[in-house]
């Protein structure tokens, strides 16, 4: 994909000017003075070596790397996903405690998103664990012939929870000899992760109405975000936002599993129209955007409002901003 394909926007980014951008310094405001004043390894120099060069993560069993990302198509769905390590993280060298899974099954497109609280020490495990069990979890009942609508979808929060847990054990183990078992309360203290799934029909089968819309399933635990995002509409929300215009007190607390009790976990149908993307990030993303009215939600607007290419959404998805050190994680689902 050229850069012709990423549209031009209301603050000036302009498919030319991003191209010749840096990569992965995509800024939106004023980036901070980090660059300036945060250690980083001694590497050779080289230009913008600088941008890149933060201390590797030490953590029981680490295996993360700073970012991943993917691109796909699935039947007419066009699929972005990226991951990337908060400056907060970078700089302490502590692991991406963020991740994302995506699963192609006949009929239906299933992705996930996953925010480590971070808090806990092993809470790169839990998104991780959390993201792929759920992921597989929802595919296996729809390649059984269940329908969006009647997905059990406490079971499969249920499934995902169990994988945090031997996890944690698993990684406890491998690394201190220790084979007890661990209350749940102290599991959760060692890790946890908010997390959202969405359900999409990719379109190429009785799923898709002659309106060209598609019914579409959201769950998720915690302060994890999903919206819809379109030209004529801009950025709508389909969960909770956690800072609502100053009507509601921000705390930093949220639901996370594996804690799962009746009132943490939520569900919901929705509409994609033919031209809209539905977008799910981690609050890294999220607190940023807002109630998407601001800087932000214009500046990411304008280069999603086509999906763009792969590196392109990594580097878009780890943009510059300052205040804002958290792990980014975002994925972005295009309706044909």
């Amino acid at each position: 994909m050229t850069a012709e394909s990423i549209d031009g926007g209301v603050n000036g980014i302009d498919a030319e000017e991003f191209a010749e951008s840096t990569p992965g310094t995509f800024r939106i405001g004023d980036p901070g003075s980090h660059e300036e004043v945060l250690p980083r390894l001694a590497l050779p120099a080289e230009p913008h070596a600088e941008y890149g060069n933060f201390p590797v993560p030490v953590c029981p069993g680490w295996r993360k790397p700073d970012t991943v990302f993917d691109g796909a198509r699935h039947g007419s769905l066009t699929v972005r996903a990226a991951s990337t390590r908060g400056d907060g993280h970078r700089h302490g060298g502590t692991p991406r405690q963020d991740d994302y899974c995506l699963y192609g099954t006949d009929g239906w497109l299933v992705a996930a998103v996953a925010d480590g609280v971070s808090q806990g020490a092993l809470s790169h495990l839990a998104a991780e664990a959390a993201a792929e069990t759920g992921c597989h979890a929802l595919a296996a009942q729809l390649r059984a012939g269940v329908t969006p609508e009647e997905l059990d979808c406490e079971s499969v929060l249920r499934d995902s929870a169990k994988a945090v847990v031997r996890a944690v054990r698993h990684s406890l183990a491998r690394e201190t000899g220790e084979t007890g078992v661990l209350p749940l309360g102290a599991v959760a203290q060692l890790a946890s992760a908010a997390v959202v799934y969405v359900v999409v029909p990719t379109g190429t089968g009785p799923e898709t109405g002659p309106d060209a819309t598609r019914q579409a399933l959201l769950l998720w635990v915690g302060d994890v975000t999903a919206w819809t995002l379109s030209d004529a509409k801009g950025w709508l929300p389909l969960t909770e936002l956690k800072a609502d215009g100053g009507k509601k007190v921000v705390t930093g607390t949220t639901a996370a599993l594996p804690l799962l009790g009746r009132e943490s976990w939520h569900r919901a149908m929705f509409t994609l129209a033919a031209d809209e993307a539905v977008v799910l990030m981690t609050d890294g993303v999220g607190d940023a955007l807002g109630d998407g009215s601001g800087e932000v939600g214009a500046a990411l607007q304008s280069v999603w409002r086509r999906p763009p290419e792969p590196h392109a959404f990594a580097a878009q998805v780890d943009y510059q901003r300052s205040t804002f050190t958290d792990d980014r994680t975002v994925v972005g689902i295009w309706s044909a």
